[in-house]
């Protein structure tokens, strides 16, 4: 089949969880047999690039002047960017994985007659998570939902808040992990404990407030603990998270910055635990990366985290809220040490290397494309 991947951001100029499965999915899917391209956007001049993801057609972002006026965004403009690009694409599949490509590939439907599958990694609530009326966030959303051909969400979480805020149904299919890409670690090389974390610390509910504070706690219990934090991060931020914790806390924080790519798979590796204290997760590919490198998790028992971690592979906190952000430091910090003691039990990386497996192409990769098929 030829099969068309659509998302106004791409892998690795944007590093999140869905431009990362994307890539993913891209790289499976070609192994597979299928000629895969994706349409996306990049900083750079309009372009077409070959890979192992196959055939990416990345456009420059479509911006004009009024648009921060009426609180419109690149990601509502690549509507008409999807629009153009598919029409000449000949797709039998388009699996998008936002809205407003959905919104193209199935306007385009009607004349190139592909199938039109949406993705939603997240979902959000009119009047909570993104506006009904200027932009039509709200109004988007739901149609894009309602006229696909099939609808698939990441996580039960996902798939009920679908069906509560939109009245319609998705099928729950993991996002699929590039597990050759990871290989199981004996944890830091020199002993010492080591905390990982990964995410865009400029987001609030990613938690990394809590986690400071919970590290201090933790420092109190092992001495020899450190944190390593890779990601973005302001440096409004890293000020204010530095400047208030003790010179022997501080000193253990290390701040990695975004970093490489690369740089990924050995992080996971030469950690004792990863910790994603994340509020209103969808899922949580850091986890599962984490699992595949052998590495147990903290996590927040809240949104979609839940489904994706047992009691063998990490630990879960209560965050004591149902808000932005958790403030639950003293839930943390017990947290992490548990994750610590877990990690040093000699069938922990075994178990982790297991559980990932699960979610690796060969189980989930029959679902999505039998669900092309189906649709």
């Amino acid at each position: 089949m030829r099969i068309v991947l659509t998302h106004p951001f791409c892998w690795p100029h944007v590093r999140r969880g869905t431009e990362r499965v994307m890539e993913v999915l891209g790289r499976c899917l070609v192994a597979d047999g299928h000629d895969v391209i994706t349409v996306s956007t990049w900083p750079g001049p309009s372009a077409v690039e070959t890979g192992r993801s196959g055939t990416r057609i990345l456009h420059r972002p479509l911006t004009l002047p009024c648009m921060a006026m009426l609180r419109i965004q690149p990601m509502h403009t690549f509507f008409f960017t999807a629009w153009r690009t598919l029409q000449s694409l000949d797709a039998d599949v388009v699996h998008s994985f936002y809205p407003s490509d959905a919104l193209a590939a199935i306007c385009v439907r009607r004349r190139t007659h592909h199938r039109a599958v949406l993705q939603m990694n997240g979902i959000a609530v009119p009047g909570v998570s993104c506006y009904r009326w200027m932009p039509p966030e709200g109004a988007m959303i739901r149609e894009a939902l309602r006229r696909a051909d099939c609808r698939i969400a990441c996580s039960q979480f996902v798939r009920n808040l679908i069906l509560e805020h939109y009245r319609v149904d998705a099928d729950v299919i993991p996002t699929p992990l590039g597990i050759e890409a990871y290989e199981v670690g004996e944890g830091p090389p020199d002993g010492r404990p080591t905390i990982l974390a990964l995410a865009d610390f400029n987001v609030r509910r990613k938690g990394i407030r809590v986690l400071v504070d919970a590290f201090s706690l933790v420092k109190g219990h092992v001495p020899a603990a450190r944190l390593r934090l890779s990601g973005r991060m302001s440096p409004s931020l890293q000020s204010e998270l530095l400047d208030n914790v003790p010179a022997n806390v501080r000193t253990d924080i290390e701040v990695l910055g975004l970093g490489e790519v690369d740089d990924i798979p050995r992080l996971y590796r030469e950690a004792s635990v990863t910790v994603l204290p994340a509020m209103w997760e969808p899922s949580g590919t850091v986890l599962l990366e984490s699992f595949a490198s052998g590495t147990p998790v903290v996590a927040t028992n809240h949104g979609g985290i839940p489904e994706f971690v047992r009691r063998e592979v990490g630990v879960l906190f209560e965050p004591q809220t149902g808000g932005e952000e958790t403030h639950n430091a003293k839930g943390l910090a017990e947290a992490v040490l548990e994750g610590l003691a877990l990690a040093e039990k000699p069938d922990t990386r075994r178990a982790c290397r297991a559980h990932a497996q699960q979610y690796c192409w060969p189980v989930i990769g029959p679902r999505i494309e039998a669900l092309y098929r189906a649709a």
